[in-house]
């Protein structure tokens, strides 16, 4: 283990890696939750002394912190049993409290001397005033924030008073840095959120520009919204300025157009890529999952067993073989490949996780019943993939990878199958396109399921980016302000056009001359990115190409296959 490569080059053997995580929000504890219910992390901790854990759930107040909480406890406890020095794994749950009135609109307007101290580019702004208006009423904790204001109340946290956010992310990277391993941190949240849509872009910054220097691979895992959310969640107008904020930090070009003017600091947070996670296959296994008792009792029982279960599949996949996994799949994407195999993607450098559930117990098909029933039963939810995708038609990309989990007794041969003819028929450039498959026993022999990865993802592949944005549009300006987050503090509202700059995206709140080098068409989706990913990587190779030296037999003309 002492010879092992984080790359695996030399040696031949990948390292082992530290998996740390921070949730955001009731759909980020969701996902501590999934992860303090598996056991690889457990195992690490326990069999290597170099091993590491920090998690940790942030929202505002407690009222959604109690589970996770609770498997923290039991996790320490199963520690302890093994030998495991306490000091090893730090849980947080930081419950933020909603500010009075006066406290939050103190702290907002400082926010000009906490940025100067923080960014030596911040120009003091002449127009500043508080982002969020003072006639706004806030509400208690447990209801739905805006964008806006939980940015307010993070910023609050991490700059003023005692600042328990900053003390948070400070024990929270102690404990990643005192890892001799290699490490990864997740940072899980709802893109649809308020709450945790709004803080994830400033903690993510905090956490990977600021306090780790952009050493560490920071990946974001951002969960969209289903149609089981409800008219005020799902496909909501914040989704839509979320997915513009993650799009200008994630595209290559868009970032440099934002870092042009305000600086490094505003360089993309997410180091080691982002997973944009579908639920709504899952969703939709839900729906016939009872009838009886009342309708909003078993709506709400739907909801949660639909977010854990996605929870659970993410985090499953993410600890596989210590991280292992996780780490390869992130390479076709270019974020943890070795500096000199690694290309960007650009406007498509988004991953999607697409949780398809093929099964649920007592839905459609019941324990004990014949085989051939639960095999139309899997085909016809595996004909469903496209339908529940989350995807346009008509996307395409270069690589997809599946990990199949089901029963030994369920057919995981013929569902691996079914699963690759729809995704490569579907999906896949024809061509030079790769399918990886990987099988896995799962322990409910009632349940199965495939997690479905593609890179090569822009936000206007999504139809979420699509409804939303006819929801945001629908808004006042005083509303439509509300939905954002990222860039507001220091005046751009990026989702809107520059009123002194034509074509450029990033009106000022304060009718100031802020912007960005943003093209605000490329920003609506009026503009569309190129056709695919393969299209992006050759245009980059083939600018690399003239420097490429011919070799002594010429061009080669077999094909591998064909040659073997």
């Amino acid at each position: 283990m002492a010879s092992s490569s984080i790359y695996n080059s030399a040696t031949g053997t990948q390292s082992p890696h530290c998996i740390h995580a921070i949730g955001i929000g009731r759909t980020g504890a969701a996902y501590i939750e999934a992860l303090l219910r598996t056991g690889e992390i457990e195992d690490l901790l326990a069999e290597d002394a170099r091993a590491t854990c920090a998690v940790m759930v942030v929202d505002i107040g407690d009222q959604d912190m109690a589970i996770a909480v609770d498997y923290a406890n039991s996790f320490k406890k199963r520690l302890e049993s093994r030998g495991v020095s306490p000091d090893r794994f730090n849980f947080q749950a930081v419950a933020l409290p909603v500010p009075g009135k006066e406290e939050f609109f103190e702290g907002l307007n400082r926010t000009r001397e906490f940025l100067k101290l923080e960014y030596p580019r911040y120009y003091w702004n002449p127009n500043f005033e508080s982002y969020v208006s003072h006639k706004y009423k806030m509400p208690a904790a447990g209801s739905h924030f805006p964008r806006l204001v939980a940015k307010g109340i993070y910023a609050n946290a991490y700059y003023a008073g005692d600042r328990p956010m900053d003390a948070a992310l400070r024990s929270f990277v102690d404990t990643v840095e005192e890892a001799t391993l290699p490490s990864m941190v997740l940072v899980a949240f709802s893109i649809a959120g308020g709450t945790g849509s709004g803080m994830v872009v400033d903690l993510a910054r905090h956490l990977s520009n600021v306090k780790f220097g952009r050493r560490i691979p920071v990946i974001g895992v951002g969960q969209l919204s289903h149609v089981g959310d409800g008219d005020d969640v799902h496909n909501c107008a914040g989704q839509y300025t979320a997915l513009n904020e993650l799009d200008c930090m994630l595209d290559d070009d868009k970032n440099n157009g934002v870092t042009a003017v305000w600086g490094e600091l505003y360089r993309s947070p997410f180091t080691g890529g982002f997973f944009v996670v579908n639920p709504e296959h899952s969703w939709h296994r839900l729906t016939a999952y009872t009838s009886t008792g009342e309708k909003e009792v078993r709506q709400g029982f739907k909801q949660m067993v639909t977010n854990r279960f996605v929870a659970d599949s993410f985090m499953r996949f993410a600890v596989l073989d210590y991280g292992r996994v996780l780490f390869r799949a992130l390479r076709p994407a270019g974020f943890t490949g070795a500096p000199h195999e690694t290309l960007s993607s650009k406007s498509r450098n988004w991953t999607l996780f697409d949780v398809a559930k093929l099964t649920h117990p007592g839905v459609q098909v019941l324990p004990g019943e014949s085989s051939s029933k639960w095999q139309s039963v899997i085909a016809q939810w595996i004909d469903f993939i496209p339908k529940h995708s989350g995807l346009r038609d008509g996307f395409k990309t270069d690589y997809a990878e599946v990990h199949v989990h089901a029963s030994r007794d369920m057919g995981v041969e013929n569902i691996e199958k079914g699963v690759k003819e729809l995704v490569t028929s579907t999906y896949l450039l024809e061509g030079d396109s790769t399918y990886q498959s990987y099988n896995h026993e799962f322990f409910d022999a009632l349940t199965s399921y495939a997690n479905i990865i593609m890179p090569g993802v822009a936000k206007t592949d999504l139809h979420g980016f699509w409804e939303s944005q006819k929801k945001y549009d629908q808004l006042d300006w005083e509303t439509k302000l509300h939905e954002h987050a990222w860039l507001v503090d220091i005046g751009p509202m990026l989702s809107e056009p520059a009123i002194r700059f034509e074509g450029m995206a990033g009106e000022c709140i304060w009718g100031c001359a802020c912007w960005v080098v943003v093209p605000y068409d490329q920003l609506r989706g009026d503009k569309l990115p190129p056709p695919n990913r393969k299209v992006i990587l050759e245009d980059a190779i083939a600018a690399m190409t003239k420097t490429v030296a011919a070799t002594p037999g010429g061009q080669p003309k077999k094909l591998a296959k064909t040659h073997a």
